[in-house]
């Protein structure tokens, strides 16, 4: 097995898909390549050695950057946008509203519990995990049947980062389909992976129960990326318990509460590495102030 890197600088800020989402005072100079190698070159500077991209512009910067230093560095793929589960054609981040009504409004899906935690809580307080409209019509159960991969679709996303030594497999799209029963297409998207030379690991918001899902299902990946913040992504003590008991190591994402912790930042790290078994942290800089 080879483990990630113990830090792993994250690319969104630097990617027009997401770069809306950080620090809107930073927006301009994000949008400003040589900015954006310069935050790298930073990282590089600080000790970081492995870099996360999901476009291929961003690809693009980190292909500079490892051409001016002089050691190796390594480049972790992240394609989980539009990268090619559907249903009848449609990407599922386009049917996300059906898809939380399904597991909240139907039962055995997910504990009851959460069912009811998702409906009365969830809903508007974590709109970027749980969010929906709350009159959206479940899937049948011939849909979540049909529910299907295209092949053509994730390798044209795959090749946008075909400079990455690892890949994020799933995202969004793993929690959903997990909760929906149909890990064997996350399954799959690691073997077309595997078949490209790259590494898969799998990438979820769901800890609670996309890391346990993924343990006996056995996936072929080399670890696994979860968020660890209680404010973003509701990291519950069930979430802690499942990257306890993770087979395989596990990195933390959304760490540092969006910038909150980055004056006591090493007695967070020093929490992710004894208290939650964590053997890496992806930092986004414009988050966490991590570099």
């Amino acid at each position: 097995m080879k483990y990630p890197a113990p830090a792993i600088m994250g690319g969104d800020p630097f990617c027009d898909v997401f770069r809306a989402l950080y620090d809107p005072h930073c927006y301009w100079k994000l949008t400003d390549p040589d900015y954006c190698i310069s935050v790298m070159r930073g990282a590089y500077d600080g000790g970081c050695r492995a870099f996360d991209y999901s476009f291929p512009a961003v690809q693009e910067m980190f292909l500079r950057l490892r051409d001016s230093v002089g050691e190796p560095i390594v480049g972790y793929g992240n394609p989980t946008y539009l990268q090619g589960p559907m249903l009848n054609g449609r990407h599922l981040q386009f049917l996300r509203s059906r898809i939380i009504s399904t597991y909240v409004k139907r039962e055995g899906f997910m504990p009851d519990a959460i069912r009811r935690r998702v409906q009365d809580e969830l809903r508007e307080k974590t709109c970027m995990v749980f969010g929906f409209d709350l009159e959206a019509e479940p899937l049948s159960d011939g849909e979540i049947a049909s529910i299907y991969l295209d092949e053509d679709v994730y390798q044209k996303r795959l090749d946008g980062i075909g400079e990455s030594t690892y890949v994020l497999v799933g995202g969004t799209d793993a929690d959903w389909l997990y909760s929906l029963g149909r890990g064997d297409i996350i399954a799959r998207m690691a073997q077309v992976v595997r078949s490209r030379g790259q590494i898969p690991l799998l990438l979820c918001h769901y800890a609670s129960t996309v890391l346990r899902e993924a343990d006996a299902q056995n996936l072929d990946v080399e670890g696994y990326f979860a968020p660890i913040n209680q404010s973003w992504a509701w990291f519950d003590q069930e979430s802690r318990q499942a990257v306890l008991s993770a087979k395989k190591p596990v990195t933390a994402f959304m760490a540092f509460a969006c910038g909150g912790l980055r004056v006591s930042m090493r007695q967070a790290a020093e929490y992710l590495r004894d208290c939650a078994n964590i053997s890496g942290v992806l930092p986004s800089p414009a988050r966490s102030s991590a570099f």
